[in-house]
């Protein structure tokens, strides 16, 4: 009777410890490039600083603390429409193309390999963004004027 009752209130804590499976893994971007093989094929959430690319569009996002970065990328086209429809996300672009350092957190699939983009690249890891939140800019430090 004893282990019954035991055991009744141990699984709560071990429930605890376990993320739902529709839950993001909620963790760092250092984290998911040192141990890339423990998130793969995983929904991760991160927050970092985004990267832009061809036109000024969100590429990617990188921790600059470890030296990380992660590109994004669109498994299909009807992914990619269902993002640029995501107010998260028409949000980013809009600050990414006007300000040089934005940070959000993104929320994604992570692949440890996906093609490369271009001929001869190799395969790299990304991020096919599900859900972009907390878009944040950081304005340049104003210099002030100097005369010489």
């Amino acid at each position: 009777m004893a282990f019954v009752i035991l055991s009744l209130g141990l699984a709560p804590v071990f429930a605890l410890a376990e993320t739902p499976a529709d839950e993001p893994i909620k963790t760092t971007l250092c984290e998911i490039t040192r141990y890339p093989e423990t998130f793969d094929g995983k929904v991760v959430e991160v927050r970092a600083f985004v990267d832009s690319g061809v036109m000024e569009l969100p590429s990617g996002v990188s921790d600059d603390s470890c030296g990380a970065d992660l590109k994004f990328f669109t498994p299909d086209d009807l992914h990619f429409r269902r993002m640029a429809k995501s107010k998260g996300f028409r949000k980013l672009v809009k600050d990414v193309k006007r300000n040089p350092v934005v940070e959000a957190t993104v929320t994604g699939l992570f692949k440890r390999s996906i093609p490369g983009q271009g001929p001869g690249q190799k395969p790299q890891a990304g991020l096919a963004l599900e859900a972009v939140d907390d878009v944040v800019v950081h304005p340049r430090p104003k210099v002030k004027h100097q005369n010489r």
